[in-house]
């Protein structure tokens, strides 16, 4: 009985290595648990190994089967061990996990083969760079809605109405300021229906201006 060791890397990312022992007499399901382990992933997924050649062409598949009760007919990963498929000092194999989704694909390479000592296997070796995050956590969009009925919040047009009457009176008040008005006459009414002059305020520009509306004789 003997030790494979292999190297084991992410196609995408080849910076990413695991090198990884196992028994020539233990399983495909035993070295797709410690793969699992070694990149951090949860093992919640459809994953196979293929069997591959020196240019990673793709040849038989063996599965992982969660139901063991299941009738289906196929190479199952916990029914065949590694020993049975090394046909190569350097044999290549490929990984996938979760294919519906992420579609991780791990290249798998026989390095070395060691002999059989008394170390708990299958275990890591040696692990270099991080592995990605098997899920991509995403921040939902805050909705502010308003208090009353559940809808997103609106400007209220009076708001809208008022801010613009400010703004109209602000800008008359410039003009005024600038001194296109320079001096103002306060009216006021009579008992008698006649208007007269209640007092005059001097201009920006000092000078004053006779106010006052002519009297008109009745």
């Amino acid at each position: 009985m003997s030790v494979y060791r292999f190297k084991v890397y992410f196609e995408d990312d080849e910076s990413v290595v695991r090198e990884i022992e196992i028994k020539s007499t233990q399983n495909f399901e035993d070295f797709h648990r410690v793969i699992q382990k070694a990149i951090n992933f949860d093992d919640a997924h459809p994953a196979s190994f293929y069997i591959s050649n020196d240019t990673w062409r793709k040849g038989k598949e063996i599965k992982l089967q969660r139901n063991k009760n299941a009738l289906q007919k196929a190479l199952w990963m916990h029914e065949n061990k590694i020993a049975s498929y090394i046909e190569d000092p350097h044999q290549k194999m490929i990984y996938e996990f979760d294919p519906d989704n992420g579609n991780w694909v791990l290249l798998v390479e026989l390095a070395k083969i060691l002999p059989d000592s008394p170390i708990d296997y299958p275990r890591i070796n040696k692990s270099m760079g991080t592995a990605p995050v098997q899920y991509k956590i995403t921040t939902p969009v805050e909705v502010v809605e308003d208090e009353e009925d559940g809808h997103p919040a609106e400007d209220d047009p009076e708001d809208t109405y008022t801010h613009n009457v400010i703004e109209h009176s602000e800008v008359h008040d410039e003009e005024e300021v600038e001194g296109h008005l320079t001096t103002k006459t306060k009216m006021t009414e009579t008992g008698d229906g006649e208007e007269e002059v209640v007092g005059e305020e001097e201009g920006e520009e000092g000078f004053e201006e006779e106010g006052g509306l002519e009297e008109e004789e009745l």
